[in-house]
């Protein structure tokens, strides 16, 4: 794995629409300034590359305020938790959207190095690396909202106007697309090296990142076409697929910051500013954890004294909060701090004293300890993210793991996609999700206090892959794997509606309803496209949307997500 490449990013905004202007020859290239003669696409490469892991733009507000929210892996009781209850924002529903096609997008730049590489064989394994690279994004993007543009993204000034392709289409091209790029890799490594910031230019490794994710995509269509499904689970096995934690596709992030890009997303709105008591864990999420005395809790949760406003380093981390399993609690979603709302937590006496002023004297004393705990007091009781891993902005952003791959096996077998022990993948899956935690670097004396071998070999013993059934077997190997993708909540809410595991309820109490909510109190199952398209690109919007079940709402579903 490599570093960061430092660079501005903005700088290269003007790329995509510079490349499609004629080349005037050599004699015009000016040394000087950026120009079709000079621009370093292969920077443009790795700008994409950090570009689609997401920026805190769009995983505060997709990310977490929606999805984390939806999928039970965090809760606010502050302002956002109206949006836990599926209340429609257009800021916040189009947040993914706009990033991703703004200038500074990986749409646009993923698709601009695509263009200038396909026929240059000098950049024969670049161009394999982009097409791979452009499927991920894209798989992300049509995932999230549905019929997206596709063949038409990423290229404003041929098509100002892009057409929303189906996302059946979308996936059969995508699945072509890795099949035909890993095939193309051949063992030679890429031309840009270091500035690959995955893999740094090795065609090995992004050969299995390449059929691992078409795994992933092979098995979004089991509810839609499971031939399709069988088909390029086989090639992809065949292909073959990430084999260990050391190949897992991730983006370091050494020397991080929360001042800008270089940090981990989410991990720099867990520590910063307002956002640093708005995302508790979910009250569901610790509580699956502590119920299976899963040994990943401590490394996932904390209790602090005080709000955590940084990272710490690599420690004594005993002085630094509650870390010990029994004394996580989450938090529930859905409520509010605000004793004046309907959705006040409060209301729930027996579950939560504390915040029910019944509970303190009748007095003015008793009074201000109740409005300062339900302010801010209650923050020394309730688990954060953990500041070592979680909350650590130089920890790394996970794209595909061998956990998450062995998982999609494991339930490949079972549903006699392929041949294979499901039991043995399982169990792969689980040893690598917990050893998976040995790749945060401020974590190491949380780790080998509580992930010891024994523990480890503990839990798997008590965890071996249920097959008393198939639908037990699904229900284990998907609950492990929304456990896994703790912070990679695009893909927790695509494989969630994917699977139908775990078996979730709305945050929604429909006694109460919250205005603006776009689902009647269902759990959403999509993004609403951004207001702006159904004027700057009408015809194609409106084209899009009338192949939704409910309109552009929350609570239609995508092509894959079949009922």
């Amino acid at each position: 794995m490599n570093n960061i490449f430092k660079y501005t990013f903005a700088a290269f905004s003007f790329v995509a629409a510079f490349t499609s202007c004629s080349d005037f020859g050599d004699t015009n290239i000016d040394p000087e300034h950026m120009n079709e003669g000079n621009v370093p696409y292969e920077a443009i490469f790795s700008n994409a590359q950090h570009q689609a892991l997401g920026s805190d733009w769009d995983v505060w507000r997709n990310g977490l305020i929606y999805c984390g929210q939806w999928m039970n892996h965090v809760a606010s009781i502050n302002q956002w938790w109206e949006f836990s209850v599926y209340k429609w924002s257009d800021g916040y529903s189009a947040a993914y959207w706009e990033t991703y096609h703004s200038d500074r997008g990986s749409v646009r730049d993923i698709t601009t190095v695509l263009d200038k590489w396909k026929d240059d064989p000098k950049h024969v394994v670049d161009y394999n690396f982009a097409r791979i690279m452009r499927v991920y994004i894209m798989h992300r993007m049509t995932d999230l909202y549905g019929d997206i543009p596709y063949s038409e993204a990423g290229r404003p000034v041929i098509f100002s106007y892009p057409k929303y392709d189906k996302q059946k289409d979308i996936y059969m091209d995508m699945l072509k697309e890795l099949d035909e790029a890993q095939a193309n890799l051949g063992s030679a490594n890429a031309e840009m090296g270091k500035q690959d910031l995955f893999f740094g230019g090795n065609a090995a490794s992004w050969k299995k990142f390449a059929n691992s994710l078409m795994l992933r995509i092979a098995m979004r269509l089991v509810k839609v076409d499971e031939a399709t499904a069988k088909t390029y689970v086989e090639k992809a096995v065949k292909g073959g697929l990430i084999a260990s934690n050391s190949e897992n596709v991730l983006l370091k992030h050494p020397g991080g910051v929360v001042g800008n890009d270089s940090s981990e997303p989410y991990a720099k709105i867990f520590v910063n500013g307002e956002s640093i008591v708005n995302f508790f864990l979910h009250e569901n999420f610790v509580n699956e954890l502590k119920e299976s005395n899963d040994p990943r809790l401590p490394l996932i949760a904390a209790v602090y004294d005080k709000a955590p406003e940084k990272a710490i380093t690599d420690g004594e981390y005993q002085k630094d909060g509650i870390y010990d399993a029994d004394k996580q609690q989450g938090l529930p979603g859905g409520v509010s701090n605000n004793n004046e709302s309907n959705w006040f937590i409060g209301n729930n006496v027996a579950e939560y004293p504390k915040f029910n002023i019944k509970n303190y004297p009748a007095t003015e004393e008793g009074k201000k300890e109740f409005e300062e705990y339900i302010g801010k007091g209650y923050i020394k009781e309730y688990s954060l993210p953990n500041r070592y891993t979680y909350s650590d902005p130089t920890s790394p952003s996970f794209v595909v793991t061998y956990a998450q791959t062995e998982f999609l096996l494991a339930e490949a077998v079972v549903r006699n996609y392929i041949q294979g022990d499901a039991a043995q993948h399982f169990n792969n899956g689980l040893r690598a999700a917990l050893e998976q935690f040995g790749q945060f670097p401020n974590a190491k004396s949380l780790y080998d206090h509580y992930m010891s071998k024994e523990n480890i070999d503990r839990y798997l013993a008590e965890n071996s892959l249920d097959k008393s059934s198939i639908e037990a077997s699904l229900k284990q190997i998907n609950t492990q794997y929304w456990i896994n993708c703790f912070c990679d909540e695009y893909e927790t809410f695509a494989n969630w509606r994917r699977s139908g595991y775990p078996d979730f309820k709305p945050n929604y109490d429909k006694a109460n309803p919250v205005p603006l909510c776009d689902t009647d109190g269902e759990i959403a199952r999509r993004f609403r496209y951004p207001t702006d398209e159904s004027q700057i690109n009408s015809a194609n919007y409106k084209e899009a949307v009338r192949g939704l079940s409910k309109g552009d709402k929350f609570s239609s579903r995508v092509w894959w997500d079949a009922e």
